[in-house]
């Protein structure tokens, strides 16, 4: 049984890894170790400085609108104070007081709102679902239609009150499907700005307690310490690449895209996928965009997450620039996988390939940049002159219903518990998730904790596309890749013209230019 007095190591700093060393110290307990091979001590969770595991990025979205799946709406309403906490303790804190990556201006948290488009005229059946649970929640007055007078007559009045431009994140899509579409603004949405909340949850474990440790050697997971045979084994600890064993009473893989690669039994239930994300910075010179495109002036987006009728083109978002102008898309109407033969089990599973890996992914599959390029180049013309800037796998783990799996795994004596399957969209439950995985650990059940117990997949089921293993057609090793020049609009033969585009062989402003 474990309990507060129990040795607890932890494998991954990233979004589960730290809400569970956070509340493990508020529940009290004492020895609590977290291993990560980045040195997040050093390069604060900062992508552009070698960090990619999910948690690492400039921002995610936050939202409490989940259809009927009560159980997230739930969680993610529980973890909004918070957020905002944070923001205020974040601002109080003096500068020399703060861990690399973080001063006292920084917003964990901003409310931009958040723009949900339909794929028609009107709301899909997921919206609609959205807005019934949200009533029920007390927070349908944060919830505005966009085809909905009254909604927008109450939106109006609240913008006179505490001018916040709502306007115009209202209408900032309104280049799509030429203005047809339908769609909802929630107002208790926005962004959180991941690789700054994750060294402050980090600098928080601190604080409290928590030890980590951090680095190439040192920190990267090697193998687990595993005692005894079949139904008496038992995980003990884990090995380090420094070859140094650390012992522990439970060992918890919160190792997001790299769990199955630890935990070879949750491949029966998680699959390490990537979503993929695009980014357009924003020229220094161009005030009227950085306006524009500000969080206080637009919203985070989305735009055929649902109801689409091709599933490979749907599932796009957006967010606000950041400090540094860099607009950020992502785009999950497929998401990538990566198999390989496991170094250690010879099982072939997906596993994460990034900028950094040992194998590494220089860019995109071209399908993604063609749909994003599409997409971006309808609703933001003005973007198109500028073309994309960078470009990021984001891998995570999705799990076979989307739920996540927080659970001791069957097999080793209630040692060895497994805390992952984000499926794309934990980030938002950073504060409060914890709690939670605690309960699991201690085994006391709540609202969340039987969602997320170890459960096995049905034969000839849908499982979320795991079912479809390493011939999905989604595998990397069988699509073709963008290469750089696929990042522009400007296409050969093309040259730019006031920001947009134009054939060369046409002339501009009406002059013939020689090809």
């Amino acid at each position: 049984m474990t309990t507060t007095g129990s040795k607890i190591a932890i494998i991954g700093a990233g979004v589960f890894g730290l809400s569970t060393a956070l509340h493990l110290k508020k529940q009290g307990y004492k020895d609590v170790t977290v291993f990560d091979y980045q040195p997040y001590d050093q390069n604060a969770y900062n992508p552009s400085e070698g960090c990619d595991s999910a948690s690492a990025d400039v921002n995610k979205i936050y939202r409490c609108s989940y259809g009927d799946e009560i159980e997230y709406q739930d969680l993610a309403l529980s973890g909004r104070p918070i957020w905002l906490e944070w923001n205020e303790q974040l601002r109080s804190t003096p500068a020399d007081q703060l861990p690399k990556g973080l001063t006292p201006e920084d917003d964990l948290f901003i409310p931009c709102g958040f723009l949900r488009m339909s794929n028609g005229t009107e709301l899909s059946d997921y919206d609609k679902e959205c807005l019934v649970q949200l009533e029920k929640a007390g927070l349908r007055d944060y919830n505005h239609v966009l085809s909905n007078k009254e909604d927008l007559e109450r939106l109006w009045e609240l913008e006179k009150k505490q001018p916040s431009h709502w306007r115009e994140k209202v209408y900032a899509l309104n280049h799509l499907q030429e203005g047809r579409l339908d769609g909802f603004i929630d107002t208790s949405a926005g962004v959180t700005l991941a690789d700054k909340s994750c060294a402050w949850a980090r600098h928080l474990c601190e604080k409290a307690g928590v030890k980590f440790v951090l680095g190439p050697e040192k920190g990267r997971f090697d193998e687990l310490l595993v005692e005894g045979e079949r139904e008496s084994r038992k995980a003990v600890g884990l090995k380090t690449m420094d070859g140094l064993e650390h012992k522990a009473d439970v060992v918890i893989a919160a190792c997001g895209g790299w769990t199955p690669g630890v935990v070879p039994e949750a491949s029966q239930l998680l699959e390490t996928t990537a979503g993929s994300v695009c980014t357009i910075t924003l020229p220094k010179d161009r005030q009227d965009l950085w306006d524009k495109f500000s969080p206080e002036q637009f919203p985070v987006w989305a735009y055929g997450l649902t109801g689409h009728n091709s599933p490979e083109y749907g599932g796009f978002y957006g967010f606000p620039r950041t400090k540094e102008g860099k607009i950020k898309i992502g785009y999950r109407g497929r998401k990538w996988t990566n198999y390989q033969t496991h170094p250690k089990t010879g099982q072939r599973i997906s596993t994460p390939k990034t900028k950094y890996t040992t194998d590494k992914a220089v860019n995109l599959p071209k399908k993604a940049i063609t749909y994003i390029k599409e997409v971006v180049g309808e609703v933001f013309p003005e973007l198109k002159g500028i073309g994309i800037t960078d470009t990021r796998m984001c891998w995570y783990t999705d799990s076979i219903d989307n739920s996540f799996v927080i659970d001791y795994v069957p097999g080793y004596s209630d040692s060895l518990f497994v805390c992952s399957g984000g499926s794309g969209h934990g980030f938002k439950f950073l504060p409060v998730l914890g709690k939670h995985v605690v309960n699991a650990l201690e085994k006391k059940t709540d609202q969340f904790t039987p969602l997320w117990h170890w459960r096995s997949r049905v034969p000839g089921e849908h499982a979320n596309g795991l079912e479809e293993g390493e011939m999905s057609g989604r595998n990397l090793a069988s699509l073709e890749m963008a290469e750089e020049e696929d990042w522009q609009w400007v296409k050969k033969g093309e040259i730019k013209v006031g920001g947009d585009v134009e054939d060369i062989t046409k002339g501009v402003n009406g002059v013939a230019i020689k090809a």
